[in-house]
């Protein structure tokens, strides 16, 4: 197979992205890539690389687009800091239901599978890591300044917890663990948080809403 006239990088970008996601580092061969993006080994080589530069400039835009959608999710003004920590777990309980393919998080499959190809990789992949803990951590600040949060709670501690439990849930829905039962344990995961007793108040006057179908 040669190289399709006027083929589109990012188009395969994305598509090799999802052939990782899918099978791993180690489980993905040059030959799937290749299928994958639609390309031959010759331009595939041409225009990227080998299989670990591939890797690694699909990783970065994933961490990129990763990075972008937790931090849409969790940054905002003082006042809806709570219900945008309620958001992440929400989200969290249902990224892979919400895939088609059920995919999970290229960074928690990097970690999980133990690739060590590419110092590069790995150091992506802790700031990846870093920057969404950041984003969590100005959320959870941003609600104990508002009076929801526990003012003396640690919050850098707090949204280390909620990252365990997003990971967590990932790995319980690719368990099979359906998205109902995760929206369970977001629900329980957010009742446990150190919430104020104003902020238990108001969130008992409130009607239950699930968005778990």
């Amino acid at each position: 197979m040669g190289r399709p006239p006027g083929f589109d990088k990012d188009k395969v970008i994305q598509a090799v992205e999802r052939q990782f996601r899918r099978s791993g580092y180690a489980g993905t061969s040059v030959d799937d890539i290749a299928k994958a993006g639609g390309l031959g080994r010759g331009s595939l080589y041409a225009a990227f690389g080998d299989k670990s530069k591939l890797y690694l400039r699909t990783l970065g835009a994933y961490c990129d687009r990763n990075e972008a959608a937790w931090a849409a999710v969790l940054e905002g003004p003082d006042g809806t800091a709570l219900e945008r920590l309620h958001a992440y777990l929400v989200k969290s309980a249902r990224v892979v239901h919400d895939d088609p393919d059920r995919l999970g998080c290229m960074v928690t499959g990097f970690v999980v599978e133990g690739v060590d190809h590419d110092p590069q990789a790995s150091a992506r992949v802790r700031q990846a890591l870093m920057r969404i803990e950041g984003s969590l951590t100005g959320c959870v600040q941003a609600a104990q300044r508002h009076g929801d949060l526990d003012p003396e709670a640690d919050a850098t501690g707090i949204s280390q917890l909620l990252m365990a439990i997003n990971r967590g849930m990932e790995v319980l829905a690719k368990g099979g663990l359906d998205a109902v039962a995760l929206q369970r344990v977001a629900d329980q995961a957010f009742e446990g948080l150190p919430l104020t007793a104003r902020a238990r108040s108001q969130q008992a006057s409130r009607p239950v809403v699930s968005d778990a179908s």
